[in-house]
């Protein structure tokens, strides 16, 4: 999940559509994007209109422009063991101008990327069996990365690092965005918002 700069809005994806959806705060769609992606997981914010989306299974980050519907793909090279447990988030980092995206499992990984989307570190994850979605928090720099299989939102350090783990009852949680007093997470499955207090 992303929020939009004037904090008005959030963005989503449908693995199961391969669509871009904007929402409102209370969970209704109010814009759907021309564009259909292959298998997408992961959706952030980037830079003038555009939206960076991930493809799991292609192991490609999208940049979509929002106003001209133009798009660009870029394939990220790295190691994984399993087709179907590929990138599962993205989130971009405007202080660095670097791009962070997750593999879900085998290996569970934190890879941060140049602008040019080329690998600049690796980082491997071992608090939790997967790893299903993230957020950059811009006022305290840090990462808030989801787990499917454990249930938990984990604030973490930008390598990674768990500061702080909390499980949620949401079954399947697939998408996080994050503002100072509120969590949004996305359950694909059965197509719900749900907003929990930032603890």
């Amino acid at each position: 999940m992303a929020i939009n700069d004037s904090g008005t809005a959030l963005y989503t994806v449908s693995d199961k559509t391969s669509i871009v959806y904007k929402l409102s705060f209370t969970g209704d769609v109010t814009q759907t994007f021309d564009f259909k992606g292959s298998n997408l997981e992961g959706v952030s914010t980037y830079i003038e209109h555009k939206l960076l989306l991930a493809e799991e299974s292609k192991k490609k980050i999208i940049v979509l422009d929002m106003v001209t519907g133009t798009s660009s793909k870029h394939k990220i090279t790295y190691k994984n063991y399993d087709r179907n447990s590929g990138i599962e988030g993205v989130t971009f980092d405007i202080n660095s101008n670097t791009i962070f995206i997750l593999n879900e499992k085998n290996p569970g990984k934190l890879i941060r990327l140049r602008n040019d989307f080329s690998v600049l570190s690796e980082y491997d994850l071992t608090f939790a069996a997967d790893y299903s979605g993230i957020f950059y928090e811009n006022s305290s720099h840090q990462l808030w990365i989801l787990s499917d299989q454990n249930r938990t939102v984990n604030k973490c350090t930008l390598s990674g690092e768990l500061i702080e783990s909390f499980r949620i009852k949401v079954a399947q949680p697939e998408g996080i965005a994050v503002t100072d007093n509120s969590i949004y997470i996305v359950c694909d499955e059965k197509a719900t918002l749900y907003v929990f207090k930032k603890p």
